[in-house]
């Protein structure tokens, strides 16, 4: 027997060495649980019978517990000073922490402990303080039963069932939040979806035959005639006539010619490989830093999906593009935003039936003429708008 123990407890500890390095490995981290044939897949024994006399005397130092997932009984790691403080802990205590235990990601209520284990209301709350104080549980917000206090183990994150995902803050929906990330991810796919190019176009404004002389109202000059100042008749000593009155109004309001220089968006040519993935806009929110919750691909995929819906991107071979003329987030998404977070030229305008049509939002509109190289005839966008 002397010789058996020493080897038991080294298969113990290997057993548990090759849980805790799956376990840190898998998606699910500590919350992992193993099941026999996974175990016995380790190598460590090669007989149930001899598992389970491992996995019983990691039990007996609260290193495994076990646990029944409909029929099948599965197996789950604690950590080793959680391990330790548990053997010190009374009989309630014990019970409390293993209800909470049990209840994983989705956290325990106080009335469910009352009902479960037996206890008084009183025990209940002394037991959970002391818990609390040993960093055993900890206090989360349920956003089903905001008002009620939910509990799970200290070392866990709660799953979104809890705390509703990324875009929730203290269980309740982030609106701030849904729009500032709104209008990074569009503002960051705009940047790699056109080629930006700036073009001069004709100022159009109307002008009176004042502005197109040049001349003060109180003034009056005409080559050959008299000139009428403060009411006294002036003879301009020049009575020759070099151009006539049509060719200098034409010379100046061509003189007068302003011109303004507009950005537009110009759309990349066929099999350009850098719109922005998932991926690459995943790792962006990832690193930017302004989301403290837990952020998971399939959060930004469901958030991009969202977008495409509200018409403010597009899928367009494996990675995403912004819809034409499109700077930043829906209306609704904008409300959420305080005053002054974002400037003014990032909100978008009201949308009316003009702004629903392909003219409404087209960015090189000022350039578009019948004979031009923008036009209504060769306009990409009709025919998809028409038959939307």
């Amino acid at each position: 027997m002397a010789k058996v123990e020493p080897k038991l407890e080294e298969q113990c500890e290997a057993l548990y060495e090759q849980m805790t390095i799956r376990s840190n490995a898998s998606p699910e981290g500590k919350a992992k649980t193993f099941t026999q044939t996974e175990l016995l897949d380790l190598g460590i024994v090669k007989k149930e019978e001899d598992l389970m006399g491992l996995l019983q005397g990691l039990a007996d130092k609260q290193l495994v517990r076990f646990m029944s997932i409909g029929p099948q009984t599965v197996f789950a790691l604690r950590a080793r000073d959680v391990a330790q403080k548990i053997c010190r802990l009374t009989q309630d205590e014990r019970m409390v922490y293993t209800f909470v235990e049990n209840q994983g990601l989705n956290g325990a209520w106080t009335k469910h402990m009352k009902q479960k284990t037996g206890l008084v209301q009183a025990v209940i709350n002394k037991v959970i303080k002391t818990l609390e104080g040993r960093v055993l549980i900890k206090s989360v917000k349920n956003i089903k039963a905001p008002a009620q206090k939910s509990y799970i183990l200290a070392h866990l994150d709660p799953g979104d069932d809890v705390t509703g995902g990324p875009w929730h803050s203290d269980g309740e929906l982030d609106s701030e939040m849904i729009g500032i990330s709104a209008n990074v991810v569009i503002k960051f796919v705009e940047s790699r979806s056109w080629d930006h190019k700036t073009v001069k176009v004709e100022r159009h404004r109307s002008m009176s035959p004042i502005d197109m002389l040049g001349e003060p109202a109180h003034i009056k000059k005409e080559p050959g005639s008299p000139t009428r100042i403060n009411g006294t008749a002036h003879h301009s000593g020049d009575h020759k006539r070099k151009r006539d009155d049509t060719a200098d109004i034409e010379d100046l309001a061509r003189r007068r010619k302003k011109y303004d220089k507009v950005e537009v968006q110009v759309a990349y040519p066929p099999g350009y490989a850098q719109y922005p993935t998932a991926a690459e806009i995943f790792d962006m929110l990832k690193n930017s830093g302004f989301i403290k919750n837990q952020l998971r691909m399939e959060d930004i995929q469901s958030f991009l999906d969202m977008l495409v819906m509200d018409e403010r991107i597009e899928r367009i071979g494996q990675g995403f593009r912004t819809i034409r003329g499109i700077r930043g987030g829906t209306k609704m998404m904008q409300s959420g935003l305080q005053d002054g977070l974002m400037s003014t030229d990032d909100q978008e305008l009201d949308e009316n039936g003009l702004t629903q049509t392909p003219c409404g939002r087209c960015p090189v509109f000022d350039l578009c003429e019948e004979g031009g190289p923008v036009n209504a005839r060769n306009c990409e966008y009709f025919d998809t708008w028409l038959k939307a």
